[in-house]
């Protein structure tokens, strides 16, 4: 009997990736609209990479290969490297102490020559990986102070980290992992808590 193998097209939500694809489009159209001069020779501004849509454009190609790897691997491994990289966020924000560069008043820049890295937002995907997968492990048990305590452990440390770089805007993020801890039995005075602490880091 043959059996047809799922192909991986049909997981993806083809309309919000070309959401996205359109949204970058019109990004870089806009970006290249005020940067463009008529002096500007059009091949030699793109692949010079001193625009800001030049780059942009670079990014935009670089996140599409990456995004097509992602596809082609195997989920299990986001699940067996997941408390690996999420150490290597926290490592990487750490470093941020000793060799990032301030840019607008926050040090949380990594100069790479070509480009600053910005470790805390490499840090939410991270966090959310190692989140889950602490989340669907077996052995946790929600109800229990001490699972919960993990959880925020691990989703509020690069928060506190952030803070501690003057980023209040990126650490902002960090407290939408409340919601699936709330989902996964958090008690709601701690989700309160949470919108509470994140509302006073807006207005203060």
């Amino acid at each position: 009997m043959n059996q047809s193998n799922p192909t991986i097209s049909k997981g993806i939500d083809w309309i919000m990736v070309w959401l996205y694809v359109m949204l970058v489009i019109f990004g870089i159209i806009c970006i290249y609209s005020v940067e463009y001069k008529s002096t500007d020779h059009f091949l030699q501004t793109l692949t010079g990479f001193k625009k800001n849509y030049s780059k942009q454009l670079f990014f935009f190609a670089g996140c599409s290969v990456l995004a097509i790897f992602i596809l082609l691997t195997d989920s299990k491994l986001f699940t067996a490297t997941a408390n690996i990289s999420y150490l290597v966020g926290i490592v990487l924000i750490l470093a941020t102490f000793v060799v990032g560069k301030e840019i607008k008043g926050s040090k949380s820049w990594i100069p790479l020559g070509f480009m600053n890295l910005q470790p805390v937002e490499l840090c939410k995907i991270f966090t959310a990986l190692a989140l889950s997968k602490y989340l669907s492990m077996p052995e946790t048990d929600f109800r229990k102070p001490k699972s919960q305590l993990i959880a925020a452990a691990i989703a509020f440390a690069p928060l506190l980290l952030s803070i501690l770089q003057g980023e209040t805007g990126l650490a902002l993020v960090y407290f939408s992992f409340l919601i699936p801890m709330y989902r996964e039995g958090l008690p709601p005075g701690y989700l309160i808590a949470g919108v509470s602490m994140a509302v006073l880091l807006v207005v203060s």
